[in-house]
């Protein structure tokens, strides 16, 4: 074996080394780590968040901000602090996945349900980013050359183009039309291959955009002040039908908690989890706030709209159009990868299938669904429900759950995370793991099933399990990372608060969200 591929393996080693040269090595430095946080916490809720702030009013919208923001940080604390309690891995020194944990701590059916959960939120996220970075590039190219150009699919088939915008659907092509437009295969050219990479190889796309994030917000709210604010717009409460997009849309905005153990696996030693997290929430809320408030006050929103319209009309500065076209590709488009990169780890570590077919399910699908929701309105419909009916429990609820279920069951874990080495004479003689930097040589066990589904009952300890105990003996002295400067009965109580918080405000977001679409006969609008 290489000295590169041994590292790897150094690092996954509890995989089988054709699985584990998949994942990425320990390299995210402290600055692309808030990088990667700040841009999976802000994107697509930036632009809705004008709308959340003047229909629900400033003090709910503000109040669930808060109450979102810190028990998103509570509930990706907790679930870090889950990754802990697995052998081998009580210094992150190898690699725990989102669905490691839920196999680990939850009985089949459960493991089931969040595995579909996981996928289903992810691909419809990440459906959208593409839908809406599609649809802007199409529109840039209409307002730059005077034309758009797409090869119509259905009802008829040919080369179709239109000379200007049509001002009843987000796609410059209207509706009821299949097509592949010239905006969707640039950005497949551009984002499938990057989806591709390892997680801390697109660090620098992150870099990047983060840069690029912070410049097209300076540019909007200088726009913002020459217009003027109007602080009329901006009522103090205003919870009607339609306010469930105040409640869902903000709690959608935290949707980053099911990426952060991906993070942490690859992220350099010597970068703090504690100062990552809150300094990154911090930042993210704050641009939530300014830009929430700010826009609020400069533009009146209709249900549905959001502030790229606003700030892509006539009368706009020519630099604020542009920043307002380049919005998608520059800050949505990188999330696309990450998304991608994340259902393909977990996809792997649970050997749900090989490397192909992971890169196919991870990466392709999304682009073959959206594809077929280029135009009409079934997207936004999706999009809206299952970001109300999903992304509270797999981002609040099930981490938090997962914590609880981890503090509560001694040895749960005690299924090694080591990799023995034994002799050639075949005498079973343990010999110590080879330590190179901070990851220890792992393996797996071989029971599982199709779908690799494993189980971590402690009641029939294998051979590996026993193993394990010797192995971690050390491991049990030694302080492991901690959420919270507090007892662990205190953590607790902690995030059983933190489910009941997000639960009470996902049960009001639905009820609104219903309200509306029974007196209006749909549901408002929500980001991706």
């Amino acid at each position: 074996m290489s000295i590169a591929s041994e590292g790897t393996a150094l690092l996954n080693g509890h995989l089988d080394p054709d699985i584990s040269k998949n994942f990425g090595k320990k390299t995210i430095n402290s600055f692309s780590s808030y990088a990667l946080l700040i841009n999976n916490i802000t994107g697509p809720g930036l632009v809705a968040m004008c709308v959340a702030y003047q229909h629900g009013g400033w003090i709910p919208a503000t109040l669930v901000l808060g109450v979102g923001a810190i028990s998103s940080v509570l509930s990706a604390g907790f679930l870090i602090q889950t990754m802990t309690r697995f052998r081998g891995n009580e210094e992150f020194q190898s690699r725990v996945e989102f669905m490691e944990m839920a196999r680990a701590l939850f009985p089949r059916w459960a493991y089931y349900l969040v595995f579909f959960l996981f996928l289903f939120n992810i691909t419809t996220s990440n459906v959208s980013a593409i839908v809406e970075s599609a649809q802007t590039l199409d529109s840039t190219f209409l307002m730059s050359f005077g034309q758009a150009c797409a090869l119509e699919i259905a009802p008829s088939f040919g080369f179709i183009c239109v000379d200007k915008m049509n001002p009843l659907s987000d796609s410059v092509f209207g509706e009821n039309v299949w097509y592949i437009s010239l905006g969707f295969i640039m950005l497949a050219i551009i984002s499938v291959p990057v989806g591709l990479w390892n997680l801390e190889e697109n660090m620098i796309i992150q870099n990047l955009s983060l840069i690029a994030l912070c410049l097209l917000l300076s540019q909007f709210c200088m726009q913002f002040l020459y217009n003027g604010l109007h602080p009329e717009y901006l009522p103090v409460s205003s919870l009607q039908a339609g306010a469930g997009i105040t409640l869902g849309s903000i709690l959608f905005n935290f949707a980053f908690v099911v990426t952060v153990p991906s993070w942490v696996n690859e992220k350099r030693p010597d970068v703090k989890i504690h100062s990552s997290l809150w300094f990154s929430i911090a930042v993210g809320t704050l641009m939530f706030v300014i830009m929430g408030a700010m826009g609020a006050m400069a533009y009146q929103f209709p249900f549905g709209a959001d502030l790229l319209t606003k700030l892509n009309q006539r009368g706009q500065w020519m630099l604020t159009r542009l920043g307002a076209l380049f919005f998608p590709p520059l800050v949505l488009v990188p999330g696309i990868p990450i998304l991608s990169i994340i259902v393909r780890y977990n996809l792997l570590e649970n050997k749900v299938c090989g490397p192909f077919w992971a890169n196919i399910y991870g990466v392709i699908l999304p682009w073959v669904i959206a594809m077929f929701l280029m135009s009409g309105n079934l997207l936004n419909f999706i999009l809206n429900w299952s970001g109300l009916l999903t992304v509270a429990p797999l981002n609040f609820l099930i981490p938090c759950a997962m914590f609880l279920k981890s503090m509560s069951q001694e040895g749960v874990f005690s299924k090694s995370m080591v990799r023995l080495s034994f002799s050639s004479a075949g005498l079973g003689g343990l010999v110590n793991p080879v330590v190179e930097g901070d990851s220890k040589v792992k393996t797996p066990t071989k029971e599982k099933d199709n779908i690799g589904y494993q189980s971590y009952s402690s009641t029939t300890p294998t051979k590996d399990q026993e193993a394990a105990k010797v192995l971690g003996s050390e491991a049990e002295s030694l302080e492991t990372w901690k959420m919270l400067p507090i007892s662990d009965e205190g953590s607790i109580s902690v995030a059983w608060g933190v489910i009941f918080a997000v639960s009470c405000i996902n049960i009001a977001a639905l009820v609104l969200a219903f309200r509306g679409h029974t007196t209006s006969g749909h549901i408002p609008q929500t980001p991706p």
